[in-house]
């Protein structure tokens, strides 16, 4: 057996058939990591015209077939055997869906599981809940076919719902007139009275679409952190950038098409689907999220307990255990330092220092003359989704300084981003 196939003896993966495009991911352990360390997708677009037929797109159905094999042979070459197939809005709606999901489960030898709207919605919050420390407000997930909306206090699900308010499905709208399409857009938003009438403090994006929005706003503001989970913006500032993005020209207008490439076409309808969303429920801060449906669909009730309580720690001691001189030692020094910590929650939290002591021997390997910056880019970039971009780059300093004095800094732009106080409570 080689190295490489025997890195993905115990990988876990999903295959997700949605209405734009059909992705699989391999994680390494889903447990440990919710990263994956596998992601490919194929648009093609399964729901194309749906509302008009009723029926899966043709050459859709015939290149999704295509890929399928394609995905199956990975598996196969990579020996990964544990492995999930979901199923979301084309495949619930369509009328002749039955017989390409028989096709489907024969190329890839495992059952396909249709997700219902309800579900969906409540796996799209699980991946969210998965990916922060703590969840509160509004998940909205937003796929090809349709938006799943979930709300969500102290990471506990509370009402849900799946809405036909998808990207694709709104873009083939006939003759796709731009004022019939936001008309449809606020009705079904303005009929969901729980949106309404909760406080909301946070509203969490899952979907490719608004994770290039999301991506877009990064590249045009010169934010110099390029990690996508848990990017923050104020809603005041999303719901700004949704509106100068309201078309396909003002995205062009503002040199984005690059950036939004294959969803250029889809931006001012997530665009205008997120500011009513903003208008209605008037969240404090919005956040992108990584994890969504895929995850959640992976992570059982029982998994996601574990979770809950130890996955930041979980996720660093598993990247140490791969990366770094590993001993008990951790331990032995986050005891002798603890207690100088505890007054000093606001600028670094306690939940940090523990990965802080895992993470002191990580520079194992790595050249000497540059190990404190090399520690440094690779703490920041660790796949590990609990972390907030202030964590990432708080946990980053102390690797840095554990190998340098902390007069010298890291020659990067992003130590910006916090303040001078959080730095030197470090």
């Amino acid at each position: 057996m080689i190295a490489r196939e025997r890195d993905f003896i115990n990988k876990e993966a999903i295959i997700d058939l949605g209405s734009n495009s059909i992705r699989m991911l391999i994680y390494d352990n889903i447990l440990n990591s919710q990263i994956p360390v596998f992601n490919e997708k194929a648009v093609c677009q399964l729901g194309k015209n749906l509302d008009r037929t009723g029926k899966l797109d043709p050459k859709g159905a015939e290149f999704a077939l295509t890929v399928l094999k394609r995905f199956k042979q990975i598996l196969s070459n990579l020996k990964v055997k544990k492995y999930k197939a979901i199923g979301t809005a084309a495949l619930r709606e369509a009328t002749d869906a039955k017989e390409f999901i028989i096709k489907a489960q024969k190329i890839i030898k495992k059952k396909i599981v249709i997700l219902s709207g309800n579900k969906e919605a409540e796996n799209s919050a699980l991946g969210v809940i998965i990916g922060f420390q703590k969840v509160n407000g509004v998940v909205a997930d937003l796929g090809g076919g349709s938006l799943e909306l979930a709300r969500v206090e102290k990471n506990i699900i509370h009402e849900k719902i799946s809405l036909p308010l998808g990207v694709l499905r709104l873009f083939n709208q006939p003759k796709r007139n731009k004022n019939k399409v936001r008309k449809i857009i606020s009705f079904y938003l303005n009929k969901i009275e729980w949106l309404r009438k909760n406080k909301i403090k946070n509203l969490y994006l899952c979907g490719g679409t608004w994770r290039t929005f999301m991506n877009a706003h990064m590249i045009k503001s010169d934010y110099p952190l390029a990690i996508l989970h848990q990017y923050k913006l104020s809603g005041f500032e999303t719901l700004k950038f949704a509106n100068k993005l309201n078309s396909i020209k003002a995205i062009k207008y503002e040199k984005l098409a690059s950036a939004t490439k294959s969803r250029t076409n889809y931006i001012p309808i997530g665009g205008f689907i997120l500011s009513n969303l903003i208008r209605i429920c008037d969240p404090v801060n919005v956040f992108l999220s990584q994890s969504g449906v895929r995850e959640g669909s992976l992570i059982s009730r029982s998994h996601l307990r574990v979770l809950q309580n130890n996955s930041l720690n979980r996720s660093v001691h598993f990247i140490s255990h791969k990366k770094a001189d590993y001993a008990a030692n951790y331990l032995k020094l986050y005891n002798f330092i603890k207690n100088l910590f505890l007054s000093n929650e606001k600028h670094f939290p306690h939940r940090l220092l523990l990965p802080a002591c895992s993470l002191s021997n990580f520079d194992w390997g790595l050249g000497v003359y540059q190990r404190a910056e090399l520690v440094f880019q690779e703490v920041i970039n660790a796949p590990i989704l609990k972390l907030s971009h202030s964590d990432r780059i708080k946990l980053g300093l102390v690797s840095f300084w554990r190998h340098c004095s902390t007069k010298y800094y890291p020659n990067v732009e992003f130590v910006k981003l916090l303040s001078n106080e959080e730095i030197k409570q470090i």
